[in-house]
């Protein structure tokens, strides 16, 4: 234990100058970041190196952006073990989720690739997260696939970064050069001015404009040839799925010299707008060197290695092949049809058909609201994206907007002679989608405004699902037609075959690359690019009522019955079955930490599930 409160569970990734583990604080999972001063010979380098580190600590806890990895006011310490050698350490959020590098190399085909609805998406994320730095006077200078990580929500986050840490590299590097003779960059991402010691906030703009090459294409930059003429990548050929008014753009962000690209993130955002569609993504991380040690380095490597000592040996290939009933949870009278769990993991929502809806501290079991004003059945809650909003939906024909913080009433949506039988909120949370009797709408959530009803097998649809890159919704139905339909313009993109039993439950997987629907009789997994089948599972159980990914999209939880099934997505297998419900299985959910499962049922009851 570190200060007598932080758990070491595992190493996280090791670079030149600190070192990163998955620590746990009281039951949340959080990532420590310990300098490693044995990289310096010079105690004049030493000094410095703490004093930026410091200074990194305390300009990371003071940006407030969920973009960017959150540091408590007491997020850095000194651990030193009662030793002469002491390491200063950060702790931050753990942002969960995958990097754009792991989800760049699982879309190794065409069709997988970046498209542009996406890219422009993602760019207007990374470029908001930017002007939070430059507005602090900071340069991210590592902007690279393996520093942005996707989180389940569908929403980008930058890690391991640029803020303070790059102001930190930038001396280090120097030291770096001015003791072993190497400059340490990111090659083909680092713009010239960079790699003479001249990074500007510009730089970061080229780094981006470098890291959509890769996206787009699966090639490092340093792949394409320049014009010999204009200095200009020669990448476009091998993104056929760029337009070329984006083309432009990225060329514009990686214009030769600074004073040529885009001087702010709201230029940035004017060429976005002329656009006029979604965003993008990242670049791959960049290798790091060091040799020879001192005693007292010696001495710090001998700390570094007590802290390794500290992690747990894992032989299990998936940890959710053996699982344990951590707590069961009741308070509900009546069956409960729906949970969900908030994005930082710490609360709990349930609904049930007893007109309530109750919240929960997910990892102590405790309750914390009750919340009443619907006059029927609750049938479904979902939580936006930011964590603020509850969403409610009733038998009473009416969607409830709560303060998740407060319980309190915010704004409550008329269905007309719908009853509301399915929510969901859109990756960005200014859309709610909700299915019911006979409609499928969509709603404005700041305003209430109902924007516009989806036409098609609407009569008989019951089942929503947003695709994660916000650019597609899934409807099932009752007849088991199962289509994709752009929630913008109201217009129908796919229908998939082979469905002939009535759909009963739809989940995306967080990374966007699989869509699961549930029937009577199994668990289809479909490409909602392609519309292709990729796997179907047999559950023991008839009548799949519930699915679920966990955060890595690697797992499939289903509910069938009584029974729980965990399924492995890339094989096919069956992991393990969980037992514990005395009645059907309504409700599915893992929490973003990955470690727990959430199920409800008609049985009254909640049972978090925990890997072992």
């Amino acid at each position: 234990m570190l200060q007598n409160r932080y758990r070491v569970l595992r190493t996280l990734g090791k670079g030149g100058f600190s070192q990163t583990f998955e620590v746990d604080d009281q039951g949340i999972a959080k990532v420590l970041k310990v300098l490693n001063l044995d990289r310096f010979y010079s105690h004049d380098a030493k000094e410095k190196a703490i004093s930026l580190f410091q200074r990194e600590a305390t300009v990371l806890s003071r940006l407030q952006h969920p973009g960017i990895p959150r540091v408590e006011s007491d997020g850095y310490f000194v651990w030193s073990q009662g030793t002469e050698v002491s390491l200063h350490c950060i702790v931050m959020e753990k942002i969960e989720g995958l990097t754009l590098k792991q989800w760049r190399s699982r879309r190794n085909k065409p069709l997988l690739s970046l498209t542009q609805n996406q890219a422009i998406a993602w760019l207007k994320q990374l470029v908001d997260i930017l002007e939070q730095l430059h507005k602090q006077e900071l340069i991210h200078r590592d902007i690279k696939p393996s520093n942005i990580i996707l989180r389940p929500n569908g929403q980008l986050a930058l890690i391991d970064f640029g803020a303070v840490r790059e102001i930190t590299e930038t001396y280090l590097q120097r030291q770096k050069q001015d003791e072993t003779g190497t400059v340490i960059i990111s090659s083909g991402y680092t713009p010239p001015e960079q790699m003479e010691g001249k990074a500007v906030a510009q730089s970061d703009f080229f780094a981006l404009g470098r890291t959509f090459v890769y996206l787009f294409t699966g090639k490092s930059p340093n792949d394409f040839e320049s014009h010999p003429r204009t200095g200009k990548l020669q990448w476009r050929e091998s993104a056929p799925q760029v337009s070329k008014e984006l083309a432009d753009l990225v060329d514009y962000l990686m214009a030769t010299f600074p004073g040529q690209r885009p001087q702010t993130p709201a230029m940035i955002r004017r060429c976005i707008e002329d656009i006029i569609a979604p965003t993008p993504s990242l670049p791959p991380p960049a290798p790091i060197p060091i040799k020879k040690r001192s005693p007292i380095q010696s001495k710090a490597k001998g700390l570094m290695s007590l802290i390794t000592q500290l992690l747990p040996i894992s032989t299990s290939p998936n940890p959710w092949e053996k699982v344990k009933l951590r707590r069961t949870l009741s308070g509900h009278t009546d069956e409960i049809r729906a949970i969900a769990i908030s994005p930082d993991g710490k609360t709990l929502v349930s609904g049930s058909y007893d007109k309530s809806i109750k919240l929960w501290a997910l990892r102590l079991g405790k309750p914390l609201h009750n919340l009443t004003g619907h006059s029927h059945r609750v049938t479904c809650v979902a939580i936006s994206p930011n964590g603020q909003i509850l969403a409610s939906g009733s038998y009473d024909k009416t969607i409830k907007l709560w303060s998740l913080s407060t319980g309190k009433l915010l704004n409550t949506l008329v269905s007309r002679a719908d009853r509301v039988r399915g929510i969901v909120f859109s990756p960005n949370g200014q859309i709610l989608i909700s299915s019911g009797d006979c409609e499928i709408k969509l709603w404005a959530v700041r305003t209430g405004k109902l924007l516009r009803i989806l036409a098609g097998n609407s009569n008989s649809a019951r089942h929503i699902a947003f695709n994660p890159d916000s650019h597609s919704c899934a409807v099932g139905s009752l007849n088991g037609t199962l289509e994709l339909w752009n929630p913008h313009n109201g217009k129908p993109l796919m229908t998939f075959t082979n469905q002939s039993t009535s759909i009963t439950c739809l989940e995306f997987s967080p990374d966007g690359l699989i869509l699961a629907s549930g029937s009577s009789r199994a668990i289809t997994l479909w490409n909602p690019q392609s519309g292709k089948l990729l796997r179907t599972f047999a559950p023991e159980s008839p009548g799949v009522a519930a699915l679920a990914f966990s955060p890595d999209s690697q797992v499939l939880a289903s509910g069938s019955g009584a029974l729980i099934e965990l399924w492995d997505v890339q094989n096919g297998q069956r992991l393990t079955k969980l037992s514990g419900h005395a009645q059907p299985v309504r409700s599915l959910g893992f929490s973003p930490h990955g470690d727990i499962l959430v199920s409800a049922g008609s049985d009254r009851k909640i049972k978090l599930w925990q890997s072992v």
